[in-house]
């Protein structure tokens, strides 16, 4: 099956051509697609295979091992899925370092206040740092291997959520206040004392989420990288090497029986210090009816399952990232942080009861798209989807199509 591949185009469908064209010819492109003469590719429909790269991933030859892998395990085999299906439990994370509420040599909780020992400042824990409608759980300290900071740490739960809130705080050591985070860093890295993470699972089955957050203590900042809830597929968190970055795939899947499946995956790579030094995207979707993970995964080229190692290259911002796809080598370049917006996937199907209308079509605008199911990729923004049925009847769905979401319009 030959696998179509491209952009979603960000002008009208002439000014995707050639190079060439672009140079000879700027001043009538550029005219052509302000007059709207040519209508915008906005909607992409799938009909067998597509495969979109963000622009600072490129195709190479990986038909050697790289150095990576000699006496290793495949990038793989260290993934959430992998590892549970193995071991039955969390893969390990050996590169950080757990944090465990403890005393703390700085500061102590005492009667409902907290107590700097250095100065003798006293803080209220009765404070409304939880939201008023919540059950709060009494606060602890959590210490961390920088020793002039204290981080006190406000549990709570909502009624019927299913799992812990947190809200932490962070002092220094003679009681000034310097960040809060609406959530929980639950390691440390080993070699950036700076530096908290929380590799976060929440959820189960459909409502499954994905979250690794980066705290930079001394800027107070927090980098998130997550998955939507429902849509996430494996995740894979490591390390390259014991002095090297921080390496996240994160996938986001998509699956509607009638049509076929769609798999985003995320590659972000972070420094020691938590800022992010390269990310790239790729997104894949195959029309097949009732497709199942495992066949997904065989497909997708750049899926999780397919990841064996990777590679810096010199100059330090450039990496290849090799693949095994049923037995073939594959690989992509990636170099530096991606600017791309992602197009945004989109399934288009029917509600059970609308058949007494009649066959039922699609379009945007003059733009006809054709006879659901439908799925395809969008041009994030808004978009209005019109649809017509046979008895006359016509319905508008406006959504405002966003990237590293998979949306469903049902209708």
């Amino acid at each position: 099956m030959k696998r179509a591949e491209g952009p979603i185009k960000n002008c009208c469908p002439i000014c995707g051509g050639r190079q060439s064209i672009l140079i000879l010819l700027p001043l009538l492109l550029f005219l052509l697609c302000l007059s709207g003469q040519a209508y915008p590719q906005t909607f992409k429909v799938v009909e067998k295979e597509f495969l979109w790269l963000s622009s600072n991933f490129t195709k190479t030859d990986s038909k050697q091992a790289s150095k990576g892998e000699k006496g290793l395990l495949p990038l793989s085999s260290f993934s959430f899925r992998n590892h549970f299906d193995s071991h039955g439990t969390p893969p390990p994370f050996h590169f950080l370092l757990p944090l465990t509420a403890g005393p703390s040599p700085l500061a102590e909780i005492k009667d409902g206040y907290l107590l700097f020992r250095k100065t003798g400042k006293k803080i209220s824990l009765s404070r409304s740092v939880v939201p008023s409608y919540a059950t709060r759980v009494p606060p602890y300290l959590l210490p961390i291997p920088r020793r002039d900071r204290v981080l006190v740490v406000y549990p709570y739960y909502v009624y019927q959520d299913r799992e812990n809130r947190y809200v932490t705080e962070i002092y220094s050591d003679q009681g000034a206040l310097l960040s809060t985070f609406d959530n929980l860093p639950t390691h440390a890295s080993l070699h950036h004392p700076d530096l908290l993470i929380s590799p976060e699972k929440s959820g189960c089955c459909d409502s499954l989420k994905w979250s690794i957050r980066f705290y930079n203590l001394e800027k107070g900042s927090v980098a998130e990288y997550s998955c939507p809830e429902g849509f996430c597929g494996d995740l894979l968190f490591t390390k390259l090497g014991d002095r090297g970055p921080f390496f996240i795939a994160l996938e986001i899947v998509g699956k509607a029986g009638e049509i076929g499946a769609s798999m985003q995956t995320n590659f972000y790579i972070v420094e020691e210090d938590g800022t992010l030094s390269a990310t790239g995207k790729t997104i894949y979707l195959v029309r097949e009816p009732n497709v199942n993970r495992r066949r997904l995964d065989s497909l997708s080229p750049y899926a999780i399952s397919n990841l064996i190692s990777m590679d810096l290259l010199p100059g330090k911002d450039s990496w290849i990232i090799h693949f095994d796809v049923r037995g073939q080598r594959t690989a992509l370049k990636l170099v530096s942080a991606s600017s791309d917006i992602a197009p945004a996937v989109v399934y288009l199907l029917s509600k059970y009861g609308t058949e007494s209308r009649g066959k039922a079509s699609l379009k945007i605008g003059d733009h006809f798209l054709g006879v659901p199911p439908l799925f395809g990729m969008a041009r994030p923004g808004p978009l209005t989807f019109v649809i017509s049925f046979e008895d006359g009847h016509e319905e508008n769905i406006r959504i405002d199509a966003k990237s590293d979401l998979v949306h469903v319009i049902m209708f």
